[in-house]
């Protein structure tokens, strides 16, 4: 078992580079260190096993969490996330019954239905909620809350 900790411990450490500093697989790297020195002090496989994935699963636990802050992880949003709270109009109904419309929301085209899948008249202003799929999820503007 010490060749199958040291490749864990390799392997680990060079994913974790590859992803630059995601803070990834580290910890995999950590119970490896843990596994191979029961393995140096004549410990049974099974036992390394566990410990491995054990210090594994409560270094990801403890430490997560805080490497993101310390990373200064930031989610950005792309393509179409960056729709969510914009302001655009319904251009036309396309189906009444499912509450399918046309919106355009900076000057793209897009479908679009209600949470509760009511049709907006054409020319009301909306305000994008969420994206599900290809289709916006719209409310009125008369109907957003201002966000202070």
């Amino acid at each position: 078992m010490l060749w199958v900790w040291i490749a864990v411990i390799v392997v680990a450490c060079v994913l974790e580079w590859l992803t630059q500093v995601q803070l990834i697989s580290i910890w995999a790297a950590l119970g490896g260190v843990v596994a191979l020195i029961l393995e140096l002090a004549g410990v049974g496989k099974e036992i390394q096993v566990v410990v491995f994935f054990a210090v594994t699963i409560v270094a990801i636990v403890l430490t997560r969490p805080l490497a993101k802050k310390m990373t200064g992880f930031i989610k950005t949003p792309t393509n179409a996330d960056m729709n969510i709270d914009k302001v655009g109009k319904v251009t036309k109904i396309v189906d009444e019954e499912l509450g399918i419309m046309r919106v355009k929301v900076e000057n793209n085209d897009w479908s679009a239905t209600t949470e509760n899948k009511s049709v907006l008249p054409v020319g009301t202003e909306i305000v994008v909620q969420a994206i599900e799929g290809v289709k916006l999820i719209v409310k009125p503007v008369s109907e957003t809350v201002v966000k202070i």
